[in-house]
């Protein structure tokens, strides 16, 4: 096997059955790991700035390296871009967020552009559109044939969901195929629809999964029910024992320390630069020994999980056991939210239950983590001018003074808010978590600061 090939299999060029036949050649073979892992060495190097090839290979290097990775199936969901999202305002036309259930299943039994013609209808109907202004009106069919292009073009759709952000009269458009389905909706107004994305990032963190053995470890991301293999690791570890080791002189549990080491410190770059939010680790038992010592404190704090996994299974395997533990973490911390902001609340500490007083703390941007109950939307108020959002109803914003608009769903605009705000957010579905903050108002927040509010009455069950 060539160098242009493994070059090839760095920059991700091969067809399935190529890269498959590459990674199990690796396996069987020291000397095209080590090949391997020199030039996976020699990326990682220029990508710190370190310069010490000749010109010409290192020209050639640094030009894989200004390319484009391939592109996913898959669009995953980033903070970042609901915080810009929130940001969005159209004086000129409606924002549409479209979500669409893109199953095989879903797709077969009714096309999306037949789901969006029923889509539109209803939408039609929701915000009186033969009511609304000529200029409207116009912006409102441009943006429909808008997406009726799309869908079009298209076809067949990949992912399991699709969620699209677009306003044509200011240049907006964003486009997410999601591997996990969504419910059918389209929502129109002046600002995007986000909730659905911000629940997707809520429900599905960042995971990133180490797998380690004597002289060998992978790792992986789990976002959004997908795994991805972002790097592995080789190191030399000789045996236990045997005459090989009285030869050379080799101790295998310095090596194997001077391997998890390694292990512990691409895991801990790998884990800032993708923003991960939990750590699940497994392997042999004598290397996850070595592992665990070597974690940061950060890191340790995070671990979700143990796997009793070689580095040789498949990564659907992985995968499989990950979704088991992200399920079981994502019922604990909601859990674990849900007591802590009823708790802090009754005792007068800085927290806050219920609409009115959520939404008031929002306005006054002292949410550090807001907590909603999935599928409960509130209707609300909002003052277009100051940025005012109430529960009660009301025509005159208590602030400035102007006329207030209403909103169908307040919990989404809080959730774009807060997020905005650079606060945290939590959207409960688990049953028993969701029960109890049903019983204090299916919404709280846990506040950066209080002003030493009385405890709120109990609720009455």
């Amino acid at each position: 096997m060539d160098e242009r090939v493994f070059l090839r299999y760095l920059d991700g060029e091969l067809d399935p059955d190529a890269a498959a036949a590459v990674a199990a050649a690796l396996r069987d073979d020291p000397g095209r790991r080590r090949r391997f892992a020199e030039l996976r060495a020699i990326e990682h190097a220029y990508q710190s700035g370190q310069e010490t090839l000749p010109e010409a290979r290192r020209a050639a290097l640094m030009e894989r390296l200004r390319r484009e990775p391939p592109t996913s199936h898959f669009d995953l969901v980033r903070r970042a871009d609901l915080e810009a999202l929130a940001e969005v305002h159209s004086t000129h036309g409606p924002i549409f967020s479209l979500y669409l259930d893109t199953r095989p299943e879903r797709r077969e039994a009714e096309p999306p552009l037949t789901r969006l013609a029923h889509l539109l209808r209803q939408t039609e109907q929701q915000v009186r559109l033969d009511e609304r202004a000529r200029s409207y009106r116009t912006h409102w069919a441009e943006e429909s044939e808008h997406l009726r292009a799309w869908l079009a073009e298209h076809t067949p759709l990949e992912g399991h969901g699709l969620a699209i952000i677009s306003c044509t009269a200011i240049g907006l458009w964003r486009a997410f195929r999601l591997p996990v389905p969504v419910r059918d909706q389209l929502v129109a107004g002046d600002q995007p629809y986000l909730r659905p994305l911000a629940t997707l990032l809520d429900e599905f963190e960042r995971y990133l999964v180490v797998l380690i053995d004597a002289g060998n470890a992978r790792l992986f991301e789990v976002c959004l029910g997908t795994i991805e293999e972002l790097d592995d690791v080789w190191g030399y570890v000789p045996p236990a024992t045997g005459h090989f080791v009285e030869k050379t002189g080799h101790r295998h549990d310095a090596y194997l320390h001077r391997h998890a080491k390694r292990v512990a410190e691409r895991a801990e770059a790998l884990w800032h630069a993708n923003h991960c939010h939990w750590l699940v680790i497994g392997g042999t038992e004598e290397a996850l020994g070595e592992l665990r010592e070597h974690l940061s404190k950060p890191l340790r704090e995070r671990l979700a999980g143990e796997l009793h996994l070689s580095p040789q299974v498949e990564p659907g395997q992985v995968l499989e056991r990950v979704l088991e533990i992200e399920r079981d973490q994502e019922q604990r911390v909601e859990a674990q939210r849900v007591e802590e902001v009823v708790t802090a609340a009754h005792k007068g500490g800085a927290a806050v239950l219920g609409l009115e007083p959520t939404l008031l703390a929002i306005v006054e941007q002292r949410v550090r983590l807001l907590i909603v109950a999935e599928d409960d939307p509130r209707p609300g108020w909002v003052c277009q001018s100051c940025g005012f959002l109430g529960a009660n109803r009301t025509e005159i914003c208590p602030i400035c003074g102007l006329t207030l608009t209403e909103e169908p769903d307040s919990i989404d605009v809080a959730l774009a808010r807060v997020l905005a705000q650079n606060g945290e957010i939590e959207v409960v579905r688990s049953r028993d978590a969701r029960q109890l903050l049903m019983l204090h108002g299916g919404i709280g927040a846990m506040l950066r600061y209080s002003y030493g509010a009385p405890p709120p009455p109990e609720s009455t069950h």
